[in-house]
């Protein structure tokens, strides 16, 4: 009997050693797959908690020299401009705070020389592009695992540079000009005007690539900075009581945000992002829908080094166009309410750090 005992105790150890073995894989496995759902639930970068931050910068350069052109050969030209991107996201545990700067600046010069006889005012730059978005949402899990969370959006939308409006051409210029046929004025520049957004809601993350906002009870205020530039009533604020010239620096509405993420990796070297915000003003006119929606698609060509395509929307029902059209005179026929659509074509570089 005693000659079976010691093979049975180490068959019963092995067994129990492999048991504790089997176990521990197990619960590996299952909390590698917990960290793993949790990480595509809330869409975060990495897999630690603390800081991600990426940059992106695009370049739209255009330069052509010609000295002493043959009649009718054309003139000089330069362009410059392009697009700024950082992103800054945080994550601790089940909160993430997600921080996205968008910088769109383009401008050209067409000939070079004095504006007007008798002038000494050099010709100026046109301006092609200019806008500054910013956008920074906060959400914190309902609970481990779950898709939901309580969130909150704010986002700003102006731009950076001033803009002179020729009168005569309708172009618009980096500087103030008076001198010949031209007679500009300054239409707008930096919060001047703003669009700023904050609102509440609740988020869904279906997975690393899709997530869904809606805010039921959104804030958004069109502040303009300047007076001079509010009076000329082109930028969705209304106008004074008991005035036909005065109109306020700001217009509070207070409506419903809906907004849709995606973004995903396809063929491993193309890069397709898309953001739709969709606002509606329950106290001025809720059926008609503020609107951007930005879109890229970028191709990888080197490490780092990517081609892009970008494709944006506007639509603010309290703001004013130019109105495209190219029988008219510099372009513009007059200023109404359209959507205003942007379309880029840039040499990126991105960095994480």
């Amino acid at each position: 009997m005693k000659k079976f005992i010691l093979p049975f105790l180490l068959l019963t150890s092995v067994i129990s050693l492999f048991g504790q073995t089997e176990d521990e894989k197990n619960r590996a496995a299952q909390e590698a797959e917990r960290k793993k759902k949790l990480e595509a639930t809330m869409g975060t970068v990495g897999s630690e908690n603390g800081w991600a931050r990426k940059g992106a910068i695009g370049l739209d350069l255009g330069q052509l020299f010609n000295l002493n052109p043959y009649l009718g050969s054309g003139s000089n030209r330069l362009g410059l401009g392009g697009a700024l991107g950082f992103q800054a996201n945080y994550k601790k545990d089940l909160m993430t705070w997600k921080n996205n700067l968008l910088i769109n600046l383009s401008t050209q010069k067409i000939g070079s020389g004095l504006v007007a006889g008798g002038s000494d005012v050099k010709a100026p730059f046109e301006k092609a592009l200019d806008l500054l978005n910013f956008n920074s949402n906060w959400a914190y899990q309902i609970k481990e695992g779950s898709k939901w969370a309580y969130s909150f959006d704010f986002g700003l939308l102006s731009q950076l540079l001033p803009s002179y409006l020729d009168s005569s051409s309708k172009k618009l210029y980096l500087k103030d000009i008076h001198a010949g046929p031209y007679n500009t004025s300054v239409v707008s520049k930096f919060f001047s005007p703003a669009t700023i957004t904050a609102a509440p809601g609740m988020k869904y993350v279906h997975d690393s690539h899709l997530n869904f906002f809606l805010s039921p009870v959104a804030v958004q205020l069109i502040y303009i900075a300047d007076k001079n530039i509010a009076n000329l009533g082109i930028h969705g604020t209304k106008l004074k009581d008991n005035s036909t010239t005065e109109y306020n620096q700001s217009k509070l509405g207070l409506g419903a945000l809906a907004k849709v993420a995606y973004n995903n990796t396809f063929l491993k070297r193309f890069n397709f992002n898309s953001d739709l915000g969709l606002f509606s003003d329950y106290l001025d006119n809720p059926q008609n829908i503020d609107v951007v929606w930005l879109n890229s698609l970028s191709f990888e060509i080197l490490k780092g080094f990517n081609f892009q395509i970008r494709g944006d929307a506007y639509y603010d029902d309290n703001k004013f166009n130019q109105i495209t059209d190219a029988d008219a005179v510099g372009g513009v026929k007059g200023i109404g309410k359209r959507v205003n659509i942007i379309e880029q074509i840039l040499i990126t570089y991105n960095r994480n750090f």
